[in-house]
């Protein structure tokens, strides 16, 4: 799974004293920790009241694509001159109708400590919602909550699709054995690599962060849906560019490489993610909504990457697929780092899309 938030800004570090960044409404206040709370330091966080007299209300927009959970974190304390049992907020998430979905009313019962707050929001179906802090209680200037590191966590890999052929089947579902479409044709899934990559681990190393590819980003309406996969899985292009190049239309390239393009970036959102390896008996090119990756190939990197046991156990249950994969060629060309970075140069420059004339070439009747 990856965890991603929805929420923009949701720790207020880009913000003035009077606006946040992604925040709308009205009475704005965002200062650090330390002038609401003695001795806390110089974190920006914000005030749940603005001026005397003035109701603080502080809301976001954002995009659901489908029915699912999602869990709505953040953290909270009464300042130090707040009235316990008195000064608060209302937190409430409402759909594009103005419908409410949740809502609860936090009014802190200690005081200059913060609290957090932790609780499942479901969301009924695709479309924009919105959420909303709205001070409650004595709106005196000088009283009132403060809000810090909101969070609104869903998860979107493993939810990857990916073609079959009897149709489109979850990368969390598949089992080894199952069939997959790819460029030749129906193949079967040999075996399935995972690994979670948590918070810490992400925290320690910020290339475990995943590449998100935006519906659409790569030309012809591709991907279907955002797509997210490691830093070094290889995205195929087709491009006249690339005939120019190297000789043929169809290279594969690592996911971030296609980064100067608009709609292709390094996910910071994500605090967790899951990643999947499917490997076949050669090296492929499968379809992950609609967007033609590579499967997995037995090349030095990779060895490295999956790491001792799981090469271990893939020579166990299928003695001789690893020398095979690495003494066959890719399933298309893999030009060099810097032959990459070129390509990708002269794509932006001529403003032309990687996938040119794509057609999902399945080898199927």
């Amino acid at each position: 799974m990856a965890l991603t938030n929805l929420i923009i800004n949701g720790d207020f570090s880009n913000s003035t004293n009077t606006s946040a960044a992604g925040w709308t409404g009205t009475d704005i206040e965002t200062r650090v920790s330390s002038v609401y709370i003695s001795g806390t330091g110089n974190n920006r966080v914000a005030e749940l009241n603005g001026g005397t007299g003035n109701v603080t209300v502080m809301e976001q927009t954002f995009t659901v694509d489908s029915a699912r959970d999602a869990d709505l974190n953040f953290d909270y304390a009464l300042r130090d001159s707040g009235t316990l049992g008195v000064d608060g907020f209302k937190v409430e998430v409402l759909d594009s109708n103005g419908v409410v979905i949740f809502t609860q009313d936090i009014v802190p019962d200690v005081q200059s400590t913060y609290i957090e707050f932790s609780d499942v929001v479901t969301f009924p179906a695709a479309g924009d919602y919105t959420i909303r802090f709205t001070e409650i209680g004595d709106n005196a200037d000088g009283s009132g909550a403060v809000l810090d590191n909101v969070e609104l966590l869903v998860c979107f890999a493993g939810e990857t699709r990916i073609k079959t052929p009897t149709g489109y089947a979850m990368a969390r579902d598949l089992k080894a054995g199952q069939l997959v479409t790819t460029q030749n044709g129906p193949k079967p899934i040999r075996w399935i690599g995972r690994r979670v990559v948590d918070a810490a681990a992400i925290e320690e190393d910020a290339r475990f962060l995943p590449v998100r590819i935006c519906q659409g980003a790569l030309g012809n309406g591709l991907p279907t849906r955002d797509l997210l996969v490691s830093r070094q899985h290889r995205i195929m292009a087709r491009s006249p560019i690339a005939q120019r190049m190297f000789g043929q239309a169809e290279i594969l390239l690592a996911a971030i490489r296609l980064t100067g393009l608009p709609g292709i970036y390094v996910d910071t959102s994500v605090r967790e993610i899951e990643y999947f390896h499917f490997l076949l008996d050669d090296h492929e090119v499968l379809l992950a909504e609609d967007t033609p990756a590579e499967t997995l190939y037995l090349g030095d990197h990779a060895n490295a990457a999956l790491g001792n046991d799981a090469v271990a156990e893939i020579d166990l249950i299928f003695p001789g697929l690893r020398a095979r994969h690495s003494e066959a060629l890719p399933a298309r060309a893999v030009p060099t780092r810097e032959r990459q970075i070129r390509f990708m140069s002269r794509v932006v420059k001529n403003a032309r899309p990687v996938l040119e004339d794509f057609t999902q070439n399945t080898g199927e009747c």
